[in-house]
């Protein structure tokens, strides 16, 4: 009897071990698991020293592969899933984003051109749709009012590199620091003497 007590207890203890990971207890269940092991190991002491030295090494050496077996599969599993989720949306959440003195999104200003307001050396100020932005060069510094492209944003600054003439030739620079609107239509409304008043039905 105290032999199947004791492989009983591992039973006990293995699953116990499993389930700390897999469920949320606050240490309950790996509280218990150990209980269960040294439990097992003090039945074990009772039956013979060569089967408690072999329960204490099958604990020694299984205990770490059934726990890398379980951790590799945890983040597949729901419980995981759901975790790692949650402190992905957390983590996004909390990091704000970076945006132009005006707020506009540092993001929408990829791929637009501008022209450099000082030199970035490699660190400086551009001027991209209106916005006067700091910038940093990817690669050479690029000198003051040099045409410009933007080409990422990394550690909350817009990453810049010299604009070829192709480039410039096709998205001109611009010097205004008055951000870009779309144009509007200059129809004007009909005034009251263009009105046929007469076709009104009341």
């Amino acid at each position: 009897m105290p032999v199947l007590y004791t492989i009983g207890l591992l039973v006990i203890f293995f699953t116990l071990a499993i389930a700390e990971i897999l469920v949320p207890s606050a240490g309950l269940l790996g509280l218990f698991a150990v209980a269960a092991a040294i439990t097992a190991v003090l039945i074990a002491f009772t039956v013979s020293l060569n089967f408690a030295l072999a329960v204490i090494l099958a604990l020694l050496v299984l205990t770490p592969i059934l726990l890398s077996i379980v951790l590799r599969l945890w983040p597949q599993t729901t419980i995981g899933k759901e975790i790692l989720n949650r402190r992905s949306s957390e983590s996004k959440s909390t990091t704000p984003t970076a945006t132009a003195p005006d707020g506009t999104p540092l993001t929408d200003l990829v791929g637009r051109y501008g022209v450099a307001a000082s030199n970035l050396l490699p660190a400086g100020r551009i001027i991209v749709d209106g916005h006067k932005v700091d910038a940093v060069s990817t690669g050479m510094p690029i000198d003051s009012g040099d045409p410009i492209k933007v080409v990422r944003v990394q550690s909350g600054k817009l990453q810049v590199r010299l604009a070829s003439s192709e480039e410039s030739q096709t998205h001109p620079p611009t010097t205004s620091t008055e951000p870009s609107t779309p144009s509007k239509s200059l129809d004007s409304a009909k005034t009251l003497d263009e009105v046929n008043l007469d076709n009104l039905e009341y």
